[in-house]
């Protein structure tokens, strides 16, 4: 029975981001497999698991733990073969990494670990991956990150000499690589001081070190683009004459896949690598790009490609070469297929081994998932405390800035109307230290003694005082 549909369990999946692209959406639309999204709108769809042939759990997944066993019992229960993709040696992240500090992974790891003795199959992009992993399951197989041709199109590299020009050494990535542009940073500033006018420098994604971020030579260009397709679109619009990919020397770094050589060389941009095998798996030094394992190297490597039009050139069509040959999607995509269809052919494979330490695993992995619910539910509850007393706190501020402007206003129109007063206080005084304002405050005396209610002699007084303001004016 051929493969037809797999439920694909993935936080990545929905937002098409690299990850759900390169190991889901690009490799199985080409094999002919149809991807049956067991996760949308934050909902798990644990059915999914009866409508298809195989079951994806992708990466980080198993942390929603109830969900991935009852996935996992359905699937042994129907037979139906489970492949866990891994695409980074997540067990072992450097103490300096980002998602280390920021604690991204402790809970979901021992989930992940279960996860991977559990499988029928065990996916992953590099071979040092494979190395890792295949002691604790010996069903591994390398599907590697490919370069896809149907979103990147190469682009002609050109012969500009550079005499009179200022070159772009360019860096793309995300934030989690603060390390290792930390690491060639002394580098960077060797650099600007040799050529402060012939070279710049321009990040895109990952902000530039802190040490040359203000420097005039220096571009920084955020990028928020988490759907794959539209950031292959955005960035195959940009240009560089040189890229750079550095990574520190550890064991993580050392199982990645050379996904940045692919997209710098969809530009017709040569570039210099960290010697690890990440990149001298695929890179032949001075073909199709430099690589370099220390802070000498590096800088050896760059002002070769500075000073050097022709050896920019050439390595930037090389690079291209190389893709053609053997890491085109459209060529490889048959692996996923032949992978998951020898996974499902042979039914299960002998997990007796470590059948042990997963019944050891599980009811852990149980308590922890219980007590981590416990205190998030506990977390979200504090969380809406604490937003209702700041919508109340900005209630009662938003009341008190409403009041001041009153008060304020109040204010203005009190000192507008004291001014009219003192205004109009001295126009008085001015008409009663007159000659007709005397005359005037005789005959009001006058009237007042003199002429007593009565209409005859309201109607003279008001004759009186008409004549007398004809008189003024």
């Amino acid at each position: 029975m051929k493969i037809k549909n797999i439920a694909c369990y993935s936080f990545s999946l929905n937002g098409e981001d690299p990850l759900a692209h390169l190991r889901l959406i690009g490799p199985l639309g080409l094999s002919g497999i149809n991807i049956v999204n067991g996760f949308e709108n934050n909902q798990i769809n644990i059915n999914r698991v009866s409508e298809c042939d195989m079951v994806y759990i992708q990466r980080d997944f198993p942390k929603l733990f109830d969900n991935y066993t009852k996935i996992i019992d359905l699937a042994h229960k129907e037979g139906k073969p489970v492949v866990f993709d891994l695409d980074d040696l997540l067990f072992c992240l450097p103490q300096n990494h980002p998602d280390k500090q920021n604690l991204e992974y402790s809970y979901p790891l021992l989930p992940m670990f279960q996860a991977l003795m559990e499988a029928d199959l065990v996916s992953v992009s590099t071979p040092k991956l494979r190395d890792f992993l295949v002691h604790y399951n010996e069903n591994v197989a390398v599907l590697p990150n490919y370069f896809d041709d149907n979103l990147w199109h190469f682009k002609s590299p050109i012969l500009n000499p550079s005499k009179h020009e200022t070159l772009t050494i360019g860096y793309m990535g995300g934030n989690s690589h603060k390390p290792d542009l930390e690491y060639v940073t002394p580098v960077l500033l060797d650099l600007i001081n040799r050529y402060p006018q012939k070279i710049s420098f321009h990040f895109f994604g990952a902000q530039p070190p802190i040490e040359i971020a203000s420097l005039t030579q220096v571009k920084w260009t955020p990028v928020n683009i988490s759907n794959y397709k539209d950031f292959s679109a955005f960035f195959q619009t940009q240009t560089a004459d040189i890229f750079i990919a550095p990574l520190s020397d550890n064991l993580f770094n050392r199982c990645k896949s050379p996904i940045k050589f692919f997209e710098y060389s969809a530009l017709g941009v040569p570039g210099v690598f960290s010697r690890l095998e990440t990149y001298s798996d695929i890179i032949n030094h001075r073909h199709n790009g430099l690589l370099a394992s220390s802070l000498d190297e590096w800088t050896n490597c760059l002002v070769q490609l500075i000073e050097d039009d022709e050896l920019r050139f050439s390595m930037a069509k090389n690079a291209q070469e190389t893709i053609r040959l053997n890491w085109l999607l459209s060529r490889n995509a048959f692996r996923w297929q032949e992978a998951y269809q020898s996974t499902f052919d042979r039914k299960s494979s002998n997990k007796e081994p470590n059948r042990s330490i997963v019944s050891i695993i599980e009811p852990i992995n149980l308590e922890l998932f219980e007590t981590f619910n416990k205190k998030d539910a506990a977390i979200n509850k504090m969380s809406r405390q604490l937003a209702e007393k700041e919508a109340a706190v900005q209630m009662l501020t938003t009341q008190v800035a409403e009041k001041e402007q009153a008060v304020q206003a109040l204010s203005t129109h009190v000192q507008a109307l004291s001014a009219q007063v003192q205004t109009l206080s001295a126009q008085v005084q001015e008409i009663f230290s007159s000659r007709a304002g005397r005359l005037i405050k005789l005959l009001w005396s006058v009237r007042s003694r003199l002429i007593p209610h009565g209409s005859r002699r309201e109607r003279f007084a008001q004759y009186l005082m008409q004549s007398l303001r004809r008189i003024r004016q």
